[in-house]
């Protein structure tokens, strides 16, 4: 049924870019799983801005392990001013999170973010309502995540709050960047999680350019892993290559991808 409405929607997509600004992006990626096997992944991003500058839209599908394509985002939505918009579908979460393109935010809470959901953004902060379960009640919700973020000179700060309503626990997290020069940015993520063991963790990462290094921990140990990427360009083809380093269990894992945009 995903594969059949993955098909629909590109179609639709196909078939109203006559009148709308069609942008997408191909993309091959190599990760290393838990078993210590590497694995590909193929996706197709496609995104969809009307010419009015009201209604916006987009998909994404990729293979599962079955090598079939599925659907795995998508999103409607419109602009209502120039400052906020409203969008449905499942289109991921609010919540600031950290990481490369696959490596990375090993220690720091990161809430589910599976299944459909309703993202109002006004200015500087963002709201996300997910729902329980678009298929047998539309009116009831599971989780509110919020989300504001402020700058101040070179420094931009941000909050952001996940809430299950049917427990009443929160997730909490923080986060500081601040920009060395014009090349070179450091980031600080900082979340709070009471259902965890070690409920205080977070991530630091340093980008000059376009290489990136990141060190992560908890409380129980505030140096868990290091981390480094590259990612770049040749001629029309994007391109990454990461690794994490483990330092308790030494193990490497490793990364790669590639990607075509249009």
């Amino acid at each position: 049924m995903k594969k059949l409405t993955a098909l629909l929607i590109a179609l639709g997509f196909a078939g109203v870019s006559h009148a709308a600004t069609v942008t997408g992006t191909v993309e091959v990626d190599i990760s290393e799983n838990a078993s210590n096997d590497y694995i590909s992944t193929e996706s197709i991003k496609l995104g969809i801005a009307g010419d009015s500058g009201v209604a916006f839209g987009s998909i994404k599908v990729k293979t599962n392990a079955s090598d079939q394509f599925v659907l795995d985002e998508y999103s409607i939505g419109a602009n209502l001013s120039d400052t906020a918009s409203v969008s449905y579908g499942d289109q991921g979460d609010i919540f600031i999170g950290g990481g490369l393109e696959e490596v990375g935010a090993n220690t720091i809470a990161n809430p589910s973010d599976a299944g459909e959901s309703v993202v109002l953004n006004i200015s500087k902060l963002s709201v996300r309502g997910k729902f329980t379960d678009t298929d047998t009640d539309i009116s009831d919700f599971d989780t509110i995540q919020a989300k504001y973020t402020q700058g101040v000179g070179s420094t931009t700060l941000g909050v952001s709050v996940d809430h299950t309503i049917s427990t009443d626990d929160n997730i909490y997290a923080g986060s500081l960047a601040f920009a060395i020069n014009d090349k070179a940015n450091l980031t600080t993520v900082i979340t709070q999680d009471a259902s965890l063991t070690d409920e205080v963790a977070y991530e630091s990462m340093v980008s000059i350019g376009s290489l990136s290094a990141y060190v992560d921990g908890d409380e129980a140990d505030w140096s868990k892993n290091v981390g480094a990427g590259y990612k770049g360009t040749w001629k029309d083809l994007g391109y990454y290559v990461e690794a994490n380093y483990n330092l308790d269990s030494e193990d490497v894992t490793q990364a790669m991808g590639v990607s075509v945009s249009f």
